[in-house]
């Protein structure tokens, strides 16, 4: 799962300031603003659904030729908490979105490229092109289901798919409407898509083996096949959002692909962060990798139902202990690079401790930030080349996990360019030896 995490490093011009964005959360995982949705399930034996799928089948066409909107409706709820769906079978070369949220958000979204600018989307989901050869094929997985799995090497930083959004969700339709009226508008969302791309959403796997109603599956469906996507808007809530694609990748918590969402195009995009050889089944994680083996196990199990049966979670327990120690010092160590006093004991060499630590966990979707952390203190002690190195090595693995738009990749970048002209040129060894300004005899 993604969210905003830890990197945070000072401006030179400033040496309070954070310029690079967090990324990896001491709870849920969710870089690049995409997490998988933590949506509370509700319980499916007790709901009382009950209104049918067919009173909610009210469809009408948008007559406002400007509007990108080819249905609107059902709406449900008070004025000024209005929630309707807004369904588009044009959007991205006729795959189609559905989103539920208040009219002056759908608004909002009619004016943004991907919606403006058809070309822009154009060729995004290659899945659509019937001469299009995808690197992965569908098959059944022991003990999982279905997975994909590559249909030829990928190398790391390879694309393996990228897909725009099928349903958006705002989340503030939760404190606005009852639970039956929320799975009303999710199920009028998803039966409003286009045949093909509604066949996709409703082959999931609900994880759960149990009669449920179509607007009972639909929800149990995008709960547990959602990410959660910021849209940028600081007076709305978030999304959670599903892309069918990326749902059929099953969990590892040493995945080697991994994702981020391009809110430019509305787009997942899935890249390999290691070799995947013809063959291998290809995996992404669930959750926050930097969790104990006790905290992921218990994670998987209260969201998706199953026991994590990844190579890293079976080994025994004196291999699992000595991992979580592993993590614990990396979470200690963080500490020492997000310290930028005098007293600080970050040093060059901690930061490749850093690296071999995230080699040994086998982490390869958070490699980057362990290049970022030792670029940083190798220019902080004035070790150009060095620097240059492991800032060059952080965008190489960060391109495919976190893309060319997170501030880590754009920081790293510029140190790259010119070591000397970068904030934190000097910066250790500048504040250990105390320069800078001499105060004056009257001072």
């Amino acid at each position: 799962m993604k969210a905003a995490g830890v990197i945070g490093l000072c401006a030179a011009a400033a040496y309070a300031q954070d310029t690079i964005q967090n990324h990896i959360p001491s709870g849920d995982f969710c870089r690049s603003s995409a997490l998988l949705s933590q949506k509370t399930l509700p319980d499916l034996a007790g709901s009382t659904c009950s209104r049918s799928h067919d009173h909610y089948a009210t469809q009408y066409a948008n007559n406002n030729s400007s509007s990108p909107w080819t249905h609107v409706g059902p709406c449900l709820g008070q004025q000024d908490e209005k929630f309707c769906v807004y369904s588009s079978k044009t959007f991205a070369d006729g795959r189609g979105i559905s989103i539920v949220t208040r009219p002056g958000r759908a608004e909002q979204f009619g004016t943004i490229e991907p919606f403006t600018n058809p070309d822009l989307t154009r060729h995004v989901n290659r899945d659509l092109d019937p001469d299009y050869e995808p690197v992965y094929k569908s098959v059944k997985v022991p003990g999982k289901g279905i997975g994909l799995v590559a249909a030829k090497t990928i190398e790391r930083g390879d694309r393996i798919m990228g897909n725009t959004a099928s349903v958006m969700v705002d989340y503030g339709v939760f404190e606005a409407l009852k639970i039956d009226d929320v799975m009303a508008l999710q199920a009028a969302a998803v039966d409003l898509l286009p045949h093909r791309h509604r066949a996709l959403v409703m082959n999931l796997s609900t994880h759960v083996d149990m009669e449920m109603t179509h607007h009972q599956k639909v929800d149990r469906l995008l709960a547990t096949n959602s990410f959660d996507i910021d849209d940028h808007d600081p007076d709305g809530d978030v999304f959670y959002v599903t892309f069918p694609e990326i749902s059929r990748m099953n969990h590892d918590c040493r995945p080697n692909a991994d994702y981020y969402y391009d809110p430019e195009t509305m787009t997942h995009n899935v890249h390999a962060v290691r070799r995947i050889n013809i063959g291998e089944e290809i995996t992404v994680s669930y959750i926050d990798p930097m969790q104990s083996h006790a905290d992921r196990i218990a994670r998987l199990n209260r969201s998706w139902g199953f026991p994590c049966g990844c190579s890293l979670c079976q080994q025994k327990d004196h291999v699992s202990r000595e991992s979580d120690d592993r993590l614990n010092q990396i979470l200690e160590l963080r500490k020492e690079f997000h310290d930028y006093s005098t007293a600080s004991r970050a040093t060059p060499q901690m930061g490749e401790l850093m690296v071999s630590l995230y080699d040994q966990e086998r982490l390869d979707l958070l490699k980057y930030e362990a290049h970022t952390y030792a670029a940083i203190e190798w220019n902080g002690v004035g070790e150009p080349w060095l620097a240059t190195k492991h800032a060059r090595l952080a965008v190489e693995h960060g391109l495919p996990s976190v893309g060319p738009a997170d501030n880590d990749v754009i920081e790293m970048q510029a140190l790259a360019k010119d070591p000397y002209k970068h904030w934190s040129w000097m910066l250790r060894t500048s504040k250990r030896m105390s320069w800078g300004k001499k105060a004056s005899a009257s001072e």
